[in-house]
């Protein structure tokens, strides 16, 4: 496979209002205190535009994003013009990233979507914990929320290992999102049975 974008970045922020202003950005909920979380920043449409993970540091929170695709430090400006909060971008040594890091977080089923198109996955197909139901509003609320109350979510974004090398042309309803090595990164039904795939395409779960 080929990585069109590679721009690993880190963004700190700093200032009194530094919570307050990512918590309404982020789907995740920053108040459980934890030393770190994952989220996800969303389109208005519900669709995932940045994965981040954030450090709670002392003096600032640090944001870290694996390949930035969009300008994340230019989003969080419009946001911040509103509250107390200063900037800083970052950038990541790219060697700690790519194709090798990519292959790895697969290999362990981690699905990293700062690697996908942006805008074209829902969160809730691939990691819906990174998404806090009960917290307050953020960008895309309203769209996920709906999708998870009315059980409106038809697909899923799974890894899969190749059991035996071959030529494998999947049903229409199936869609191999990235092939990496031995690894599939595939968005299929929800009620996919993983048995049958095991046995009509010799891939099987990670």
């Amino acid at each position: 496979m080929k990585i069109e974008t590679l721009n690993p970045i880190k963004i700190l922020i700093f200032g009194d209002e530094r919570f307050d202003f990512i918590q309404n950005i982020i789907t995740n909920d920053l108040s459980t205190k934890t030393s770190s979380i994952y989220s996800y920043i969303l389109t208005p449409q519900g669709k995932i535009l940045f994965e981040i993970q954030i450090f709670l540091l002392k003096d600032c929170l640090e944001v870290i994003c694996s390949n930035d695709q969009t300008d994340l430090l230019l989003y969080f400006e419009k946001y911040a013009k509103l509250s107390e909060v200063s900037l800083k971008k970052i950038e990541l040594d790219k060697f700690n990233f790519g194709e090798s890091y990519l292959f790895k977080s697969l290999r362990m089923g981690k699905i990293d979507t700062n690697f996908f198109p942006h805008s074209t996955l829902l969160p809730s197909e691939v990691h819906d914990e990174y998404i806090n139901y009960q917290k307050g509003c953020f960008i895309g609320q309203e769209v996920v929320s709906r999708i998870k109350h009315r059980q409106l979510q038809k697909k899923i974004i799974l890894v899969f290992e190749r059991i035996i090398p071959r030529n494998t042309k999947f049903p229409d309803n199936f869609e191999l999102l990235i092939e990496i090595k031995n690894l599939l990164v595939l968005r299929l039904p929800k009620d996919v049975d993983f048995s049958y795939l095991e046995k009509e395409f010799d891939i099987k779960k990670i």
